[in-house]
Order: structure tokens, then sequence, then C-alpha cells
């Protein structure tokens, strides 16, 4: 991946090389061990994805039981990727999504998408080399097919049900981060190396008709709330600062927000956001706290203060419950944490994760 996507990760994931390891004092007894002959509870669970290393070949699948507070191991060599096929699950794992009974895994670094069931166990593997399997990046789904994000320019579709290849849409240059709402695919093409050319391209899946939004280089963060798709764009990393954008998919329109942020998470009218930027002059990473944007009323609040964003590598919510996880990396080659807040900003769990928590993932 020597491309410009490369100076984005190591921003938002593995910046935090330079950072020392992140001190936490905590009981750490609530990982558990877990063998391929367990079964694994489906409900009222989430699945832990750790990006891994840059070039480590160590990526994990973590199996999260919200009701008891217990995760098994996130380590490369113990997780239930590991433990239920016999192989690592590769290198720099970049997103996941969970619907029905099926696990769709992309695998960056490694150049393939896993399909696997909800013990861990491959179902179906798609790698580069074939027609059908180019370098995946980021993953959504409208309920009946699977969308995943290619390097190649394209996103390719799967069945969600059977696994299978169905067609290929051709996008922008180097598509990272995908949302679907209400007929529509929102894309992020981050451009090509250095030179900040990133376009959004919005598909009517039912016309196919592509409208093309020029940015500057929005990357992975998409999501959906209130109706409309939120995106990140990261700006030049110099003079053009990043900020949000507000995509309405409809009408074919990207409104900046005047925000800058590194992650963003969504729960009913809620966008959550966080700006964790490397600043040159002091060779450290700056957090900005936690904020809460109600997108209706346009009201901001600050959920959680910058001394429990430092070092943050993902953010996701729980689309039931509004709980946020939070995944801190810490150092390379030290394994990361998953904080749990709920909706009041108080703390709920703490388990160890992999390396580099790259996000929870709930059913769709």
């Amino acid at each position: 991946m020597i491309v410009k996507k490369i100076f984005v990760f190591l921003q938002i994931a593995l910046l935090s090389l330079s950072f020392g390891i992140f001190a936490v004092a905590c009981d750490n007894g609530n990982e558990g061990d877990y063998d391929s002959g367990d079964i694994l509870p489906v409900d009222n669970i989430c699945y832990v994805l750790n990006n891994g290393n840059w070039g480590g070949n160590d990526a994990s699948i973590q199996h999260y039981d919200i009701s008891t507070g217990i995760a098994t191991l996130g380590d490369s060599q113990n997780n239930i990727f590991v433990l239920q096929n016999g192989s690592l699950l590769g290198d720099l794992a970049q997103s996941m999504l969970w619907i029905g009974n099926k696990l769709f895994v992309a695998v960056g670094g490694s150049q393939k998408l896993e399909i696997l069931d909800t013990q861990g166990k491959r179902l179906r593997e798609y790698y580069s080399y074939s027609e059908i399997g180019a370098t995946p990046r980021m993953i959504t789904t409208d309920g009946n097919n699977v969308y995943v994000t290619n390097y190649d320019g394209n996103v390719y579709v799967y069945d969600a049900v059977t696994a299978d290849y169905i067609r290929k849409i051709s996008v922008g240059v180097r598509p990272e981060g995908i949302s679907y709402y209400d007929g529509y695919l929102v894309v992020n093409n981050s451009g090509t190396l250095w030179a900040y050319d990133g376009t959004v391209s919005i598909i009517s899946l039912e016309s196919g008709e592509e409208n093309t939004i020029p940015l500057v280089n929005p990357y992975t963060a998409s999501v959906v709330c209130n109706g409309k798709i939120y995106i990140i764009d990261g700006g030049n990393y110099n003079d053009i600062p990043s900020d949000i954008y507000c995509i309405s998919p409809r009408e074919g329109i990207a409104t900046p927000l005047g925000i800058s942020a590194s992650a963003i998470a969504a729960y009913n009218n809620t966008l959550y956001y966080v700006n964790n930027e490397w600043n040159y002059e002091i060779n450290d990473n700056v957090a900005s706290p936690l904020y809460a944007l109600d997108v209706v009323t346009g009201e901001k609040r600050e959920f959680l203060s910058a001394s429990k964003m430092k070092n943050v590598n993902s953010l996701s919510v729980n689309p039931e419950t509004g709980d946020i996880y939070i995944g801190y990396s810490t150092a390379y080659g030290v394994l990361g944490f998953m904080r749990i807040y709920d909706t009041n900003g108080v703390e709920r769990g703490m388990f160890t994760a992999g390396y580099y928590p790259g996000g929870a993932y709930f059913k769709n």
C-alpha cells in the first residue's frame, strides 16, 4: 500500500508508535480463553476487529459478550479466527460487516476478503490475484447485498446470503469509506498519491447514475445519521484542515460543517467526533475532547474530556443501546484496550484488545 492512504492510516491508527505505553490501572480479569470446541453466543454480543501492527501479519478478531463483559483473547495467535481455522487472519485488517449469520472481513495488507460464520470459521475467501478479489477496504450493506470498496477503483458487490460475487461498480481513485442509505451508495475516493484530488461518488442503485463531488482527501470515516451520510475529508495535513461533510445523497450535495475531526460515529440524531491529529512542533499527538453534536438542533457538547481521548484508534457505537466503544492503541507490538461508555459518558467496562483495535462491530 505505497499510497497516500499509508499516511492517513498512520495518522489515525499507527502514529501512536511514538506515544509510549498508555498506562491503565484496571483489573484485566474479563478476558476469556476459547477453543474451537466452544460455542460462542451470538445474542447481545459484538466483534472487535484489531488492525494489527504495520507489516506484522497479526490482525485478529475478538468476540465480546455484552451480557457478561467477557471478551475472548485478541492476540494474533489465540483469537477466534486462528482457533477456528488454524491460520493467521493476516496483515492490517481494515473493516468488518456482520449481516445475518456471516462476517465479511476486509484484510487490506493481505489483499483478501474473508467471509466467516459467527464462530469465526472461514466459509469463503477472495484474494487480490483473482478477478473478483481486489484489495478490500471498507464495507457496507443494503440488507441484501454487501458492498466492498477496493483500491482498484471499484466497489465489489456480494450476495449477503450466499457470499457469491455479483458484479463490480466503477467509482473513483482509491475508494475508502462507504455508506448506504435510501437507495444510494456514497463512496469516499481518497485520490492519487500526494495529489489530494479526492472525490465522493454518489451512486443510485436503482438507476446506476453516479454523481461525483470533488473534495480534497475523503478517507475511511463514513456514517449514517438522521437520514444523511457524514464523512471526513482529511485535508492535506498542512494548510487545508480536515472537515466533516454532510452528504445528502438524493440531492447530490456535500455540505462542510467547519469541524476538524479524525474519527466519527453516530447514534440516532447524535454525531460523535474527535480530532486526534499529529502536531509536528511538539512531535506528538494532540487529542480534542469527544464531542456530541445534535445534527437536528446544531447543539454541541463535550462528551468526554481530551484526557480520555489520547491514543484513540477507533470509535464505534452500539446501535441498540448507544454505548460508545473506544479502541485505544498503545505502542507498536503492545496490545491495545477497548473502553465502553454509556450515553451519559459513564464508563461501563474495559477489556484488553489486540494490536490497534479497529472498531466494534454489531449485527446489521
